[in-house]
């Protein structure tokens, strides 16, 4: 066995539209060892993934210089099923790996054709689906599963093959905070057990403080930084250039210690087992020895307006059963109201029926039992396409909904169904391209751009069409940190300019407080709190039932309510306000 799992070489990738995704890649990592890529979408992460497993040139052609050396050997000169002996990869959108009719088959589908035997089939698929807690789904068809769980399923077909090398390109970007837990404690074992190297691209940078052992940032197909951890957290200027956000934990550190003029330098002991209890005991330790001083008021929050505005949005007792048998049970007995001109959250697990009750919503799908108005009119006589002009729709996966040849086809399509044409129609298609940052991509196919791109230019495609409700279905999916805001700025400005109603459905706890003056948890199909954002989550044993957890700076400031510390705090500015420098 070589030295380094996993030698690049000076790389260099160029497409064959003479686009240079990739730019003097150098890098090594032994058996065993988790490299974690970060970068923001463009940056060249999943050329970086396709390069290693094949996918390049195999499928995607072009023109590469420099060394590669996977498990020993260069992908290049080997086929695919070749090169999935020793080089396993969960691409970005799990739906384009799932094909099969049930998950068994889906996870048998890869040793099956490496001709391994029925028992050891079978014991691989035991142990994948116990890993990513799937056991019980054996028989479930993966197109009826939710988001997250596909995304284990792709995980789990890949890990039956038993890869010596092991690229995950965004594995956590459709999944739950306690999906993203299983995944990463997943890949822990797999680096105890099996030895793999894994290469993981994420824009999580909350959950791989422990995982990886190598960091590399990408900028525009560079590394811009490359080393452990604690080093390139440190390196605050050069993480802002190239769009990736440090860990909040490390957010709310760093600070802290610019108030009282300590430099930020982590370090590997520092990073272990980080959380918002050690995060709080180092700010105590600097209130007793008089570094820091509380002195702020608890922030001023904004009150939920459902009662005093009309409804936008109503459910009555709303029931929906998927068929099967038995049939499932997505929402029970839900009872809730939108007030016109808010802007409402909506968080849970996967499976708690967050998705299934938008679709409800829209009219995509019409309640087993009950009723649900959208301004005081029950949908239930109203099509899908009249629904559209009043309430917007944005699928957590975009690919459901672009289908034209461009960018700007995409957004005239709908344009042109309301009569809106010509120069309107152009101004219209600028205007919201714009808003999105998607402005030079307007000639561009939408399946050449990013899983990220595509997901903007849903989100604008819906906007032009300037519906009384925009529902954001999981908006932060493969976003990195400017998109994930640019979206989210987008409802806040549909709101602020048109008046307009705003839900989003998000696993983001952070952007979720900063955008939602309302938040709605769901659990087990049902409504399980429903409130100002700030006083749903300081209800922590509530949340804990439902795997969730609040915002790092909340959980910061609830550990420091004792000390004086305000117990609203739901944001990062607002946790640094309620702290100041010690006035000498």
């Amino acid at each position: 066995m070589a030295e380094f799992e996993l030698d690049l070489d000076n790389v260099t990738f160029t497409y064959e539209d003479e686009t240079t995704a990739l730019a003097n890649i150098s890098l090594r990592a032994r058996a065993g060892e988790c490299v974690v890529v970060l970068g923001a979408n463009g940056a060249g992460k999943s050329t970086l993934c396709f390069l290693l497993s094949g996918i390049v040139p195999q499928i995607f052609g072009g023109r590469r210089e420099g060394k590669v050396r996977v498990a020993g050997q260069d992908p290049w000169d080997l086929p695919l099923y070749a090169t999935s002996k020793f080089c396993g990869v969960m691409l970005q959108d799990p739906e384009v790996q799932l094909f099969n009719p049930n998950v068994f088959a889906e996870m048998a589908f890869g040793p099956a054709n490496l001709q391994m035997p029925r028992e050891e089939i079978i014991g691989r698929i035991g142990e994948s689906l116990e890993l990513l807690h799937l056991v019980g789904l054996e028989q479930r068809n993966p197109r009826d599963l939710s988001g997250g769980q596909k995304q284990r399923v792709a995980l789990g077909s890949v890990l039956t093959m038993r890869p010596r090398v092991l690229v995950l390109d965004e594995p956590t970007s459709q999944l739950d905070p306690i999906g993203r837990w299983e995944v990463a404690e997943a890949i822990r074992r797999l680096k105890l057990t099996h030895q793999m190297t894994i290469v993981l691209t994420t824009h999580e940078t909350d959950d791989i403080l422990e995982l990886a052992d190598q960091v590399v940032v990408l900028d525009s197909g560079k590394m811009a930084l490359a080393g452990s951890p604690a080093h390139v957290f440190s390196q605050r200027s050069a993480l802002e250039e190239s769009g990736v956000r440090i860990p909040m934990a490390l957010e709310i550190m760093d600070g802290v210690q610019r108030m009282v003029d300590q430099p930020s330098e982590w370090t590997a002991e520092y990073l272990k087992d980080l959380d918002a209890l050690k995060v709080s005991s180092g700010i105590k330790a600097m209130i007793h020895e008089g570094a820091l001083q509380v002195h702020a008021e608890p922030p001023a929050q904004k009150a939920a307006v459902v009662q005093t505005r009309d409804a936008a949005l109503e459910a009555v007792s709303v029931t929906y059963r998927y068929p099967g048998n038995p049939p499932v049970v997505a929402l029970q007995d839900v009872n809730l109201s939108v007030g016109r001109g808010e802007i409402v959250g909506i968080i849970g697990q996967n499976g708690s029926g967050k998705s299934t009750l938008v679709k409800c919503f829209v009219g995509l799908l019409r309640p087993t039992k009950g009723q649900v108005r959208v301004n005081g009119q029950d949908i239930a006589k109203v099509s899908v396409g009249q629904m559209s002009q009043k309430v917007g729709l944005v699928l957590q996966n975009p690919d459901y909904q672009l289908f034209t040849s461009s960018s700007r086809e995409e957004i005239l399509f709908g344009l042109s169904n309301l009569g809106i044409t010509g120069e309107s129609a152009e101004a219209k298609v600028h205007e919201v391209l714009k808003w999105v940052d998607l402005e030079k991509e307007i000639e561009t196919f939408p399946f050449r751009m990013s899983f990220g791109d595509r997901r903007k230019l849903a989100v604008a495609a819906t906007v032009a069409l300037d519906p009384q409700v925009l529902i954001l279905d999981e908006p932060t999916t493969a976003q990195d940190h400017r998109g994930r805001y640019q979206i989210a700025e987008i409802g806040r400005r549909f709101r602020d300019e048109k008046g307009r109603t705003v839900l989003m459905i998000t696993h983001d706890m952070d952007l979720i407080a900063r955008y939602a003056e309302r938040l709605i948890v769901m659990w087990n199909g049902q409504v399980l709190l429903d409130g100002p954002t700030a006083e749903v989550f300081r209800q922590v044993d509530v949340l804990e039932r439902t795997f969730l957890h609040p915002p790092m700076p909340t959980q910061v400031a609830l550990q420091l309510q004792p000390v004086g510390l305000p117990g609203d705090v739901i944001r990062l500015e607002d946790l640094l306000g309620a702290l100041g420098r010690k006035s000498a």
